[in-house]
């Protein structure tokens, strides 16, 4: 079974790597206006009501809110039932960087570029076949194609929109990890 603080302290290196819960200027999600802030990726204008409960908490009780946050929104029993935190934890990230349903769609492309068996809808949604599918894989090869579904998901965002093309080797590194 896959560790919840493994993943979790994974993410965390990308978003907040020292830890620090301070609030810091960030970019405005699609569709918000006005400028937008982050407290270890949380950003205010995705999530308003959880960002400012984090932000009115004194700084020494900001990281158990913000671990209950990732927590509550992006952890879930099928992520614990992976039987891979390397694969796990790349999962995870990606579902928080990337939102959930797109983070599994590249975990089903991922195991249907080598599985054997019957090809997985590519849907997004986690269930017992894409469990039973991925931990029938050999974690590190899945890893390796996660990680080349994540880069292609990332230059086809760039594709579609080359205002975005600033963030595209940062993006790639993170999913190269």
């Amino acid at each position: 079974m896959a560790d919840w603080n493994t993943a979790y302290n994974w993410m965390m290196d990308n978003e907040d790597a020292a830890r620090a819960c301070a609030q810091v200027a960030d970019a405005s999600p699609e569709g918000v206006a006005g400028s937008c802030f982050a407290i270890s990726g949380i950003n205010s204008g995705a999530w308003p009501v959880e960002f400012a409960a984090i932000a009115a908490a004194d700084q020494a009780s900001r990281e158990p809110r913000v671990q209950r946050f990732y927590q509550d929104h992006f952890w879930n029993y099928w992520l614990a039932h992976l039987n891979s935190d390397e694969l796990c934890k790349r999962i995870f990230d990606f579902a928080v960087n990337g939102g959930s349903r797109t983070s599994v769609r590249c975990l089903q492309l991922a195991v249907n570029s080598f599985y054997h068996g019957n090809p997985l809808v590519e849907d997004g949604e986690w269930g017992p076949k894409t469990m039973a599918a991925t931990n029938a894989c050999n974690p590190a090869t899945l890893v390796a194609a996660f990680q080349q579904q994540r880069v292609a998901y990332c230059q086809a965002i760039v594709a579609a929109n080359p205002d975005k093309a600033i963030c595209l080797n940062a993006w790639i590194a993170r999913a190269r990890k």
